[in-house]
């Protein structure tokens, strides 16, 4: 994949995920079959972040891998913008006794460690303290476990293929975790996604010669299966306990389609730039890491006119919040140019 390409998908994985938390906030209602199925196409935005992510990991690091500098830079440019944005609210939700995981997950005794540590612990080790805040978590534990991906690309095709295969039943049936705060769980369903990103990458030309010009194809099957889901009643992901059955989760093939259209039809602005796209592109991590405190300030601010049930007023908002996301990008590396990608990973 080009590098052009590249970066136009990651732009728009960063609106989907922006788009599928901001639903509540604007106060969407989806009363429809069109509106569900629209809702159902936005929502999972994580998976295009995870396949780029697989992408990536062959495309960037695997020719010159090493396993110390690779999970070195991970922790500098991904755990410590996490440790040190996550440090407020987890100590607000400890101090004060919150319980963000509405009872679940959280210990019950009294003392220093029972009241004050093993909470603490277990916010950071789920990212339960903000919208969003689990996938560090765990794309943390992808990133450890990038050792196995190296001897996965070393692998033959059959058996990169097996095991794709043998992940995805898996991940179609365990589904996402409750409130995304089990991070083994999120492991087991998206590794086939991160592995299917490899996948593409290293057969990446076979893969362009043989779907060019099928994205209507692909596009298709998204719009279906989105329309499927929500004719079965299912809005958005799939969230159960690992071991109960709960059928099979389609958002999950869904995605899949989606990821392999972009990756098809971006490939046609290969020679396109756009400033604004590429800004966006190069401050993902940031409006990952930006966009929950900013959603939390207007659900606190309560804008009552925000509340209107439009689709264009969601999209603007979506749009303005990329932007504002952007702006602090920009202004953290102004004013601590050595310093800014530590804190929020730009």
């Amino acid at each position: 994949m080009q590098i052009n390409s590249f970066n136009h998908f990651r732009a728009i994985a960063i609106i989907f995920i922006i788009a599928g938390h901001s639903f509540g906030v604007v106060g969407m209602e989806f009363n429809t079959l069109l509106d569900v199925s629209v809702k159902n196409i936005i929502a999972g935005g994580t998976s295009l972040f995870v396949f780029i992510s697989g992408l990536l990991f062959h495309h960037v690091f695997y020719q010159k891998y090493q396993y110390k500098n690779f999970f070195y830079k991970k922790c500098n440019n991904v755990l410590t913008p996490y440790l040190i944005l996550g440090f407020i609210p987890t100590a607000m939700y400890v101090l004060l006794k919150k319980d963000g995981f509405d009872g679940y997950f959280l210990p019950s005794g009294t003392g220093v460690i029972s009241e004050y540590l093993i909470p603490a612990f277990k916010y950071y080790m789920s990212g339960r303290f903000l919208t969003a805040y689990w996938y560090i978590p765990f794309i943390m534990v992808i990133f450890a476990l990038s050792p196995l991906h190296v001897r996965y690309i070393k692998a033959s095709l059959g058996l990169q293929l097996f095991l794709i295969c043998s992940f995805s039943i898996v991940a179609i049936l365990i589904h996402r975790p409750i409130a995304n705060i089990n991070t083994f769980q999120s492991v087991l369903y998206f590794t086939p996604v991160y592995l299917i990103g490899i996948t593409v990458s290293i057969h990446k030309e076979k893969v362009y010669e043989y779907l060019n010009g099928k994205e209507g194809y692909l596009l298709a099957i998204v719009v279906l299966m989105a329309f499927f889901q929500s004719y079965l009643g299912f809005q958005g992901n799939y969230h159960k306990e690992p071991f109960e059955y709960g059928g099979v989760d389609l958002m999950y093939f869904q995605k899949i389609a989606l990821c392999f259209f972009l990756m098809i039809w971006l490939n046609r602005f290969e020679d396109f730039n756009n400033k604004v796209i590429h800004t966006l592109a190069a401050t993902s991590f940031t409006a990952f890491f930006i966009h929950p405190f900013i959603l939390w300030f207007v659900v606190k601010m309560n804008f009552d006119y925000l509340h209107v049930n439009s689709w264009a007023i969601f999209i603007l908002f979506v749009c303005c919040i990329s932007g504002v996301c952007i702006f602090f990008a920009k202004f953290a590396k102004k004013i601590l140019p050595k310093y800014s990608r530590y804190i929020t990973g730009y």
